[in-house]
């Protein structure tokens, strides 16, 4: 332990040092159950939710020809839920491991969470039992999908940015020394 016999040499005894290494300890392990909970959790149910997409992969392969788009959708949905809870049991595993957080998890299960909105929108909008099909109009679809695909855009770009880093830092420090 920090602060006792062969722990950390920069922590004086008798100056109120070990008392708060202390405190500090005992809240970094509580944070890591949180944080084991927390990814157990997302991890139970990406499963229940892949267990139950089986069923709706069911209907759609072996249910009447009127369920189709229905049973798609569902399944559909469902399949994008369970990527976006592995990837954040993902980010919550890198977190326990001490590493440095990575922004790339968080800007996938963004663009999963967009590019699943923009399906809904676009599944919703061929449905024939569709508010927007039924009245006649259009709504403000259009507007949503546009707005969505400039997120998607910004997100791949981000994406594809934060891969380039380290190549792109290399070149330069490869320039500066040349």
């Amino acid at each position: 332990m920090i602060g006792q016999k062969g722990g950390d040499p920069s922590v004086r005894h008798g100056s109120g040092q070990s008392g708060w290494t202390t405190s500090v300890s005992l809240l970094v392990a509580a944070e890591r159950a949180v944080f084991s909970f927390v990814g157990v959790l997302f991890f139970i149910a990406a499963f229940a939710l892949a267990v139950r997409a089986t069923a709706d992969l069911w209907t759609l392969a072996m249910g009447p020809h009127a369920t189709t788009m229905a049973a798609g959708t569902a399944f559909l949905d469902i399949m994008l839920l369970v990527l976006m809870m592995v990837e954040l049991a993902y980010t919550v595993t890198v977190s326990l491991r001490g590493t440095v957080l990575a922004a790339e998890p968080f800007l996938i299960v963004g663009l999963i969470a967009v590019i699943r909105r923009m399906l809904v929108i676009t599944i919703g909008d061929v449905s024939p039992s569709s508010p927007s099909n039924a009245a006649g109009g259009v709504g403000s679809q259009p507007v949503e999908l546009g707005i969505l695909t400039g997120v998607v855009l910004v997100l791949v770009g981000s994406i594809v940015l934060l891969r380039l880093r380290p190549r792109l830092r290399d070149e330069f420090e490869t320039s500066a020394d040349g």
